[in-house]
């Protein structure tokens, strides 16, 4: 994984400035921590850099925008005219559902660290 090529995927998501992606570079940094600790101890890197990219700006950008939402900053709702756009927590969930999906992509070179087997008993007898 290559900071620079996840730096220019999440400004290209946010739709910001360099100087302005860069003020967030903790998050990717610590987002690519992240993505790096789940991942399968045989996982090449190289071959997946790609999909790797992908994930860790989906993560990047799910950080930023609950960042904003938590600071008050994200817009509520826009105006113009007769139309008025409610944004809310739809922004956060949108960025959430891309991460999710894109973390849906690497599956296969995931360590699944919170799977739990169990045991399940019929509730229904015969009759």
């Amino acid at each position: 994984m290559e900071y620079s090529s996840i730096f220019d995927r999440f400004k290209s998501l946010a739709e910001l400035e360099n100087s302005e992606a860069e003020k967030w570079s903790y998050l990717i940094y610590d987002c690519m921590v992240e993505i790096r600790n789940m991942l399968l101890p045989d996982c090449d890197i190289e071959k997946n850099c790609h999909r790797l990219t992908a994930v860790t700006a989906a993560l990047v950008f799910y950080r930023y925008k609950t960042v904003l939402a938590a600071r008050g900053t994200e817009p509520k709702s826009f105006k113009a005219g007769d139309v008025t756009l409610e944004i809310g927590d739809s922004a956060v969930k949108s960025a959430y559902m891309m991460y999710s999906e894109e973390l849906s992509g690497i599956g296969d070179i995931l360590k699944i660290n919170d799977f739990v087997f169990g045991r399940t008993e019929t509730l229904c007898t015969k009759n």
